[in-house]
């Protein structure tokens, strides 16, 4: 079950040798001309680096990634049926998230794919987050071809250097970060609908029509409407573009692949407003809710996003960002239309997130695909001119590399990763009681009776044992109703109560000898 674990976590420094070795070799490849073969060694690195965050920790996080991993779990058994609990023996609060059955707080599609690398790798905290590294990587390739499109292959390639050092985005594939691979994911597949949106204005040619639609439909599978994004900025292209805007073929392409991600979508909502009526329709009106009212206490000014572009793109992005626009729509040959309507893509997000009551520090870091292109327009035009001094082209090329590879190692913050990942000494923190938790469920699992309901387990570590455990688990003591419901309903189970003795227990619990009462300790941490 663990077996990737056990294997990658203690050779997890491996990957960080082979992403500093693939980095140079990439470096040495682009001032060689070697454009297609530098893409590739950075598509290289960038996949060693996110590996490595796949492993840096044997344990799953708090928020939300233990959530997300356990419903990936369930959906194994039955992909069109979500459940946090798979076997609820007692009846569960509906419109608490954390504690539900049908579980529809996301939308489905980064749990089935989740599902898939249970099937490679089996059941493990690795096998969460594959997925988000092999996408991650294959955003270096994306953005290097929109960069490319948009202006030239050096602003391709410096955005994708910039994704690939990716501070933010390495904590988001180790699950450190709340909402982790569900944001991952969404990141992947809008820019994918933005990346297919350009191929069609370079090329014109149509197949990119229906990767448009696909794309833009796995984007709302994965978290929501924001997906439609990139319909936006085609409709503002085409109302700017004088040669396009009377063309009512230009219209017909928007909407045939508009009408390709509402066949993408519709399916599932159709199914789960039938099937699940009063839980899809409030998970619906709670995602409503975010824009209207803050919701389990996420609020902020409406400067907060714009506070947070330190966290996605470094200390000066507030800065830098502004500057690299400006070299963007002076530098880029692109038709002024497209200029506006990619520039639109951030500036509508940002509007729209900091209109919104509810503030997530992950909500805009979707349109990361434009900012770093912008970064990467800044990046090249400091270049450019460094190769324009009158010093010998190979100490300028040196020169670039080591500047290069100080921006990486500014933007990737290594000491910041080593701290965070860094399993602490002290074992009664609370990254230690999480790990002590792991080695006692999976000590569980193979002593404990198969038909076990555990209960008093402390915080939410009764999700990990759900995870790692074949058993039904919760946070409380039984009052005496669900004693009898148990007793009545499900007389195979085997109940067992932990950090807590016999003596202190209900008269109800403390006179059953069938009650069994386990002497491990778990987690003091009550996240």
């Amino acid at each position: 079950m663990y077996f990737f674990n056990e294997i990658l976590y203690p050779r997890k420094e491996v990957f960080i040798f082979l992403s500093v070795l693939f980095l140079f070799i990439s470096l040495y490849s682009k001032y060689s001309g070697r454009v297609n073969r530098s893409v590739f060694f950075l598509f290289l690195a960038a996949f060693c680096i996110f590996l490595f965050a796949a492993v840096a920790d044997p344990f799953l996080y708090m928020w939300d990634e233990r959530f997300h991993a356990l419903v990936a779990k369930n959906l194994l058994l039955h992909p069109l049926k979500p459940t946090l609990y798979d076997n609820p023996l007692l009846m569960m609060n509906n419109e608490r998230w954390d504690m539900s059955v049908i579980w529809l707080h996301k939308q489905p599609l980064f749990l089935w794919q989740m599902c898939i690398s249970y099937k490679l790798f089996g059941i493990s905290e690795f096998a969460v987050r594959f997925p988000s590294v092999l996408l991650s990587s294959l955003l270096v390739i994306m953005f290097f071809r929109s960069g490319k499109i948009l202006v030239n292959e050096n602003v391709g390639y410096y955005a994708a250097f910039l994704l690939a050092s990716s501070n933010f985005l390495f904590e988001l594939v180790s699950g450190n970060l709340a909402t982790d691979h569900n944001d991952v994911v969404f990141l992947f597949y809008v820019s994918a609908s933005i990346w297919a949106w350009l191929e069609f204005i370079a090329s014109g040619k149509r197949r990119w029509l229906i990767l448009i639609g696909l794309f833009s439909g796995f984007a709302i599978l994965t978290k929501w409407l924001v997906g439609l994004l990139v319909f936006w900025g085609w409709f503002l292209y085409l109302i700017l573009n004088k040669h396009l805007r009377k063309q009512r073929s230009q219209y017909f392409y928007l909407l045939f692949s508009l009408l390709i991600t509402c066949i993408v979508v519709l399916p599932w909502q159709i199914y789960i407003l039938r099937n699940f009526p009063v839980q899809s329709s409030f998970e619906y009106k709670l995602s409503m809710d975010h824009f209207v009212r803050v919701v389990e206490g996420h609020q902020g000014p409406w400067w907060f996003y714009l506070s947070s572009l330190q966290y996605y793109y470094g200390a000066l992005a507030i800065i830098f960002i502004p500057l690299g626009l400006i070299v963007f729509f002076m530098k880029s040959g692109s038709e002024i239309s497209t200029k506006i309507a990619f520039i639109s893509l951030p500036v509508v997000v940002y509007l729209f997130y900091s209109i919104a009551k509810t503030k997530m520090i992950c909500f805009p870091f979707v349109v990361t695909m434009p900012i770093l292109i912008f970064l990467g327009c800044l990046i090249d035009f400091v270049l450019v001119r460094a190769f324009r001094i009158k010093f010998p082209s190979l100490l300028i090329k040196a020169v670039s590399i080591v500047f290069l590879l100080l921006v990486f190692f500014y933007n990737i913050k290594p000491l910041e990763i080593d701290q965070k990942h860094r399993i602490p000494e002290d074992k009664n923190s609370c990254i230690g009681n999480i790990i002590n938790n792991r080695q006692i469920f999976t000590r569980w699992a193979k002593t404990l009776p198969v038909k076990s309901v555990i209960f008093n387990l402390r915080g939410r570590s009764y999700i990990d044992c759900m995870f790692y455990t074949p058993f039904t688990a919760y946070n409380f003591i039984p009052d005496f109703s669900q004693y009898l419901e148990l007793k009545s309903k499900h007389q195979e189970y085997t109940i067992v109560i932990v950090n807590i003795s016999r003596e202190k227990c209900p008269d109800y619990l403390k006179n059953d000898p069938s009650v069994d009462f386990v002497k491990d300790i778990t987690s003091c941490c009550d996240c």
